[in-house]
């Protein structure tokens, strides 16, 4: 695997780790994880990825994935692509 660090096993994560829903709304997204807690990333900060492997996230219990110094960027990690635009609804 290319690049640094260490990659998180994503099956095991705590409540602050696992993305209950992901709202849109103008330039901003609105994540709200498993805790009752939600953050907001400028679109260009938050990174859609998937993890298809063994240490992957659950089907449907996508991961929220830390990155950048400052905490304002961050990945939401998913089983499966499809999963993706079926998580993320408009909401102002």
């Amino acid at each position: 695997m290319m690049g640094g660090g260490s990659v998180p096993n994503l099956r095991t994560l705590a409540p602050e780790d696992r993305v209950q829903a992901i709202g849109h709304c103008g330039d901003t997204y609105r994540v709200t994880t498993a805790d009752g807690r939600t953050q907001e990333f400028w679109e260009r900060n938050l990174r859609f990825k998937t993890d298809s492997g063994p240490e992957g996230p659950e089907k449907g219990a996508p991961a929220l994935v830390g990155a950048g110094m400052m905490g304002d960027r961050a990945s939401v990690i998913f089983a499966a692509p499809e999963e993706i635009s079926a998580l993320i609804k408009p909401q102002c």
